[in-house]
């Protein structure tokens, strides 16, 4: 049911319930209508409640979605690659021909120096 449409709701339910306690008979201190008062405030009370309640949680909800897209959309880091894998990997582009033998002496040693 939509907010309006609770309101709505709300509303008639508490100009009726006015109706009903005021249509009672009378009694001499309205203590009828003073006790269908309190009634129909403790309904717009809760129906108060229930509506920050469900704003809040509406709130939240599209909050934890839009962390969720962001964690999503940021790709995660490569992890670094041990001295050992890089050695590898530059024996595969020499084995290749893809490197000169001058780059492969070069990488090397810039690879064992950073360890």
């Amino acid at each position: 049911m939509s907010y309006s449409n609770r309101i709505k709701s709300g509303a008639a339910g508490t100009v009726l319930l006015a109706i009903v306690a005021t249509a009672a008979p009378a009694q001499a201190d309205d203590t009828g209508a003073f006790v269908g008062g309190l009634l129909a405030g403790k309904v717009m009370n809760n129906m108060h409640q229930r509506t920050e309640a469900e704003q809040q949680q509406a709130y939240y909800a599209q909050q934890s979605a839009q962390q969720q897209q962001v964690q999503q959309a940021a790709p995660a880091a490569p992890a670094a690659k041990s001295p050992q894998q890089r050695l590898d990997e530059l024996d595969k582009l020499a084995a290749g021909g893809y490197i000169t033998p001058d780059e492969y002496k070069k990488k090397k040693q810039s690879i064992i120096d950073s360890m």
